[in-house]
């Protein structure tokens, strides 16, 4: 290469990217701020002080995963954007291949514009992590409950991850648009950004078949429960399906509705039907994997903003769920600890000035069976082969009661006979009349909608129980070893406390190493420590999510940004045909308005609609977390619906003010 081509070169690199900073600014802006969202997750995942803080390992994962789920994102999204701005490109690489300049010449200088690129957008996203990675981690910390003076650290190696990372994406970009240009002739690249996406074959087939994707998908997300044990799995598939559905659905569904249309004499050859349905069906060619991308990211910032408010809105009653009492303890032997461990816990309640309330005791036997309807039959933890057998969804824990500890705990004076039992479940009713134990059976005499020391969710499937009240003791020692339970029983304490956060804190940890201490003690667990490891799991997940959606918003005005771009370099030439044949000006703003409002709203109408399908999985999702307040969930939903085609409505009116300015 000639000395003053060797300095023609970088400058053809800079004054490329100069001319069409309209489509790159946008796109190294995003993919600075996607370096920078990597920088975070992974600066917050090697800070090594996070190991030091009790239930700071619930953050780390979580930003691990962040991390690598970010990637995944990433990856994909970058080589569709440059493979927009490639197509805008084409035309002026044609034209420097006639001007004389050979193909390996151009090559090099796409690789200079790459490089340029990369270099510019790892150092604004270098800079924007340094300046905003301080404040986003006290964030983090803030909301995850998390000690706030603790330091930030970066290290090499979250500098090296992103070098690598980026490189090896701008690289295979790079590779891309070479092979590119290296098969196409100039004449191709000249007319090639004039060229829609590759039109499909056989419309009817993918019709169907978009249809039968979106319906599995549709129904998968429909009739997905909790208790089936695969909700996750579900909402994967389901995922999948609606996305390859709608793909389908754009690309050949909505123009084989537009073909069918224009076999329609009366409905096409009218003058505002003809041309708009013409010009749909043009757009739609031309453009419609671009609307699947739009109507996808949409769906995913209206389900993680569903998500990422709900989390925090139903944390306070899933703590209580968990916990209807602030302190529980639980001890093996009655006898032995009653008198010792309340009396130690009075005397450390009054020197932390607490008050201890609202106190309920009792005496649990439990065991583990197998249900057939009303029949508990007995579970043997060990297979034929020796090999400890895994439970099932037919498992049961049991926890029997002795109807004086119940009459205790209620507040109440009933009585029952000597085969009659209560029954009461955690979960599902248990909704028989008769119960058989050890191949007896009792009559139920009452089934029970609450209990005072146990709380009742129809969605906790994790954790079930069945409590089953009995009038005598020694019965139920009997059928409690009979099953393989313990007969001694185990001795529960519950309790609310109330006094000042700072007192109720010193309490817990003083009546923590009281308890703890006493020979018989079994296990023990409070409110304010699950808070505390609730806040920091979903505190993560918080952050999680308010990043996505600012990433996924990102990408999806980005796509709606370069889509008017090519709309209007497309319409550009229409305006001045419609007009040699006779349109007035107002005639044809009227009739391109139309098609464009109706091209970007399809996506919109799609994301909604896809959203609303998938809100039963979110609710069964969300109730793992033991977020269980359908009515929240959906108040969020419609919350999360209005914002964003508010915010979708200013973005169209944004993005818009670029394809007029081309067209005009």
């Amino acid at each position: 290469m000639s000395k003053n081509k060797a300095y023609l070169l970088p400058r053809l690199a800079f004054s490329g990217i100069k001319k069409n900073l309209i489509i790159y600014a946008p796109y190294m802006l995003t993919m600075s701020f996607m370096v920078c969202v990597l920088f975070i997750f992974d600066s917050i995942a090697r800070n090594e002080m996070m190991k030091n803080l009790p239930y700071a390992d619930y953050v780390t994962m979580l930003m691990k995963v962040g991390e690598v789920l970010l990637g995944i994102i990433i990856a994909p999204f970058l080589f569709y954007t440059n493979n927009i701005l490639m197509k805008r490109r084409k035309k002026e690489f044609g034209l420097y291949s006639i001007l004389g300049l050979e193909k390996k010449h151009i090559g090099m200088m796409m690789g200079f514009e790459t490089v340029i690129i990369y270099m510019m957008s790892l150092c604004a996203g270098w800079i924007m992590a340094i300046v905003f990675s301080k404040l986003s981690f006290a964030i983090l910390l803030r909301i995850s409950g998390l000690p706030i003076t603790i330091d930030y650290t970066v290290t090499v190696a979250t500098f090296v991850m992103t070098i690598v990372y980026f490189g090896i994406l701008s690289g295979a970009n790079l590779l891309v648009n070479l092979l590119q240009v290296s098969m196409a002739n100039p004449v191709e690249l000249l007319y090639s950004s004039s060229k829609g996406e590759k039109a499909v074959k056989k419309l009817w087939v993918t019709t169907c078949l978009g249809i039968l994707f979106l319906g599995c998908g549709y129904t998968i997300a429909l009739i997905s429960k909790l208790e089936d044990g695969l909700i996750f799995y579900s909402f994967f598939l389901a995922v999948f399906l609606v996305v390859v559905g709608t793909y389908y659905m754009f690309t050949s569904g909505s123009i084989s509705f537009l073909q069918r249309m224009r076999k329609r004499v009366k409905v096409y050859y009218r003058k505002e039907n003809y041309i708009t349905i013409s010009g749909m069906l043009y757009r739609m060619k031309q453009n419609a994997a671009s609307l699947v991308n739009i109507c996808i990211f949409g769906t995913m910032i209206m389900i993680t903003l569903i998500c990422t408010l709900s989390l925090p809105l139903g944390q306070e009653a899933a703590n209580r769920y968990n916990y209807p009492y602030d302190v529980r303890y639980d001890f093996v032997n009655k006898e032995s600890s009653e008198r010792g461990f309340i009396k130690g816990a009075e005397q450390i309640a009054k020197s932390e000035m607490v008050d201890i309330t609202e106190k309920v005791e009792y005496v649990h036997r439990d065991f583990t069976a197998l249900r057939e309807e009303n029949v508990f039959n007995f579970f043997d933890e060990t297979a034929d082969d020796g090999i400890k057998k895994d439970y099932t969804d037919n498992d049961y824990i049991v926890r029997m009661l002795t109807l004086e500890d119940y009459n205790r705990i209620e507040g109440t004076d009933v009585k029952l006979g000597d085969e009659e039992v209560i029954v009461f479940s955690t979960f599902i009713d248990y909704g028989f009349s008769t119960i058989i134990l050890d191949g007896k059976e009792y009559k139920v005499k009452k089934e029970l909608q609450s209990l005072n020391c146990e709380a009742k969710e129809k969605k906790n499937y994790p954790n079930h129980f069945y409590y089953v009240i009995m009038p005598e003791e020694e019965k139920i020692k009997e059928i409690v070893s009979l099953y393989g339970g313990s007969s001694d029983g185990i001795y529960t304490v519950k309790f609310n406390v109330d006094g000042e956060k700072a007192d109720i804190e010193q309490f817990v940890d003083k009546l923590g190493s009281f308890g703890t201490a006493i020979p018989t003690h079994y296990a023990n667990d409070n409110i304010f420590d699950y808070a505390y490891r609730a806040a920091s799991m979903n505190g993560g997940l918080l952050f999680l999510g308010i990043f996505f959606a600012i990433v996924f918003t990102l990408c999806l005005v980005l796509i709606m940004y370069y889509k008017q771009i090519a709309e209007g370099l497309e319409d550009k030439q229409k305006f001045a045909i419609m007009k040699q044949v006779g349109l007035s000006d107002i005639e044809i703003r009227t009739t391109i308005n139309k098609q464009i409002r109706t091209v970007f709203f399809l996506p919109l109408i799609g994301a909604i609609l896809h959203t609303a399908i998938g809100l039963n999985m979110v609710i069964n999702m969300l109730s793992a977390l033991h977020i269980y307040d359908e009515k929240l969930i959906i108040s969020c939903a419609g919350i999360t619906t209005v914002v964003f085609a508010v915010f979708y409505g200013i973005s169209y009116m944004l993005t818009a003010k670029t394809y007029y300015r081309i067209v005009r």
